[in-house]
């Protein structure tokens, strides 16, 4: 039986989870009720009263209701700032609370759709840092899911893979999402900029100031404000610009009849989907690209955690000048990360070309090898080490390898940071 292909959306409140059907290249939403019209897991685990036994999503509720168990929230936030809970006075750290919620994810996707070992995952996140996506591979890997099946992505990224595994007319003209959640209202905007190869599609995302508390739906009086809050929203966001859809997701949006006058203006010549598992089946779709030899997606993508620039430096190679690409633009930043070793050949400075995907520019960046022995030239070999930190947030380590036994390595390593525009 083949491995597993998920996307998992992790979030404070909620998450979700969608599997990959390789028979209708489709992805499909892990529902929780029985009437298969839910697929929001709370982020909640409760761990069984004296056992070592733990309940998430609306079961960790239900036997925290019934006093047998104690219950944890916001795991995501917790494990963010790497803070701890204490339960039946044993102090549990916010990683070990977030893999068995993880693992308890797994164990209910199993049932539904089987599967041996998983083949691919992407776990999919509002923002990214690097010590929360470590802590992520991390989870994974005690999970079962070997390093090299695992990706972490934005939501701004598995947003664009989600819109773009529709039909063409679906995003032929710019598409935009409304996610509304009891963190608040994120819009986001995409458009596919053609007359380039590839062609790049680009998406950016902004929490917006109107947004509100769900509580105000329970009432008519706040439904009323949210409809006209949304209203207001979409006439600031969408005017003079041409749709071809516009998306609705988050619990907010679970039901749309207590926005009647957002609706009729979104509908306004345009496509519009409701739906729960936007990052969830797009973080599915990635997790099945990542298994092709050709991706399905000729896109260059520039968005929230992903690269802008291209980042090479120029080489000769059997007598020819190359150029050596450190990083490609429109690479997840967090994988983005290579190594060449060179030869300077009459210069101590390394310089790097950082070439904007969106501009015709070229922009440089040095750096100076003068910390380095003095040797006769062509007789210093270095590795050069590119990594980034973040989307614009690139670091350069360059080592001295010696040469050979003629010349032993110093030991040293220059570091530098750099900003990308």
């Amino acid at each position: 039986m083949a491995g597993l292909i998920m996307g998992i959306d992790l979030g404070d409140d909620y998450s979700q989870v969608s599997c990959w059907n390789p028979g209708t290249e489709t992805a499909e939403a892990l529902t929780v009720t029985e009437d298969e019209s839910s697929c929001l897991i709370s982020s909640v685990i409760c761990k069984k009263k004296t056992e070592d036994v733990w309940y998430v999503g609306e079961e960790a509720y239900r036997r925290a209701l019934l006093n047998e168990g104690v219950m944890v929230d916001k795991l995501i936030k917790l494990a963010r700032r790497d803070g701890s809970a204490t339960i039946e006075g044993v102090k549990y750290t916010a990683s070990e609370l977030l893999y068995r919620f993880v693992n308890e994810l797994m164990k209910m996707t199993r049932e539904r759709f089987g599967g041996d070992g998983v083949e691919s995952l992407v776990f999919t996140v509002q923002s990214l840092e690097g010590s929360f996506a470590d802590l992520l591979v991390e989870i994974a890997g005690r999970c079962g899911v070997p390093r090299g099946c695992v990706h972490i992505m934005t939501h701004a990224e598995t947003f664009l893979f989600y819109v773009l595994s529709q039909q063409r007319d679906v995003w032929a003209n710019a598409c935009c999402m409304f996610d509304l959640t009891e963190e608040g209202l994120h819009y986001y905007e995409m458009r596919v900029i053609r007359g380039r190869r590839p062609q790049i599609a680009e998406a950016w995302h902004e929490k917006q100031e109107d947004g509100f508390d769900l509580s105000v739906l329970d009432t008519e009086s706040g439904r009323h404000m949210g409809d006209l809050i949304l209203v207001s929203c979409a006439r600031r966001l969408l005017a003079r610009k041409v749709f071809s859809s516009v998306f609705l997701t988050g619990r907010g949006f679970v039901t749309t009849d207590w926005a009647p006058d957002f609706l009729t203006y979104v509908c306004q010549k345009r496509k519009v989907f409701a739906g729960q598992h936007v990052f969830a089946s797009g973080a599915a779709c990635a997790a099945a690209d990542q298994l092709r030899e050709t991706s399905a997606y000729p896109f260059t993508f520039l968005c929230e955690g992903r690269i802008e620039s291209t980042v090479s430096v120029n080489a000769r190679w059997g007598g020819r000048s190359e150029k050596v690409v450190l990083a490609e633009a429109g690479t997840n930043w967090y994988e983005a990360r290579s190594s060449v070793e060179l030869i300077p050949d009459g210069t101590d400075t390394l310089e790097f070309q950082i070439q904007p995907a969106s501009s015709p520019r070229t922009d440089k960046v040095r750096v100076n090898l003068d910390e380095f022995p003095r040797r006769p030239n062509k007789t210093t070999r270095i590795e050069v080490i590119v990594a980034f930190n973040a989307e614009n947030s690139m670091t350069v380590r360059v080592r001295d390898l010696g040469f050979g036994e003629l010349f032993m390595s110093s030991g040293k390593t220059i570091r530098k940071d750099f900003l990308l525009s």
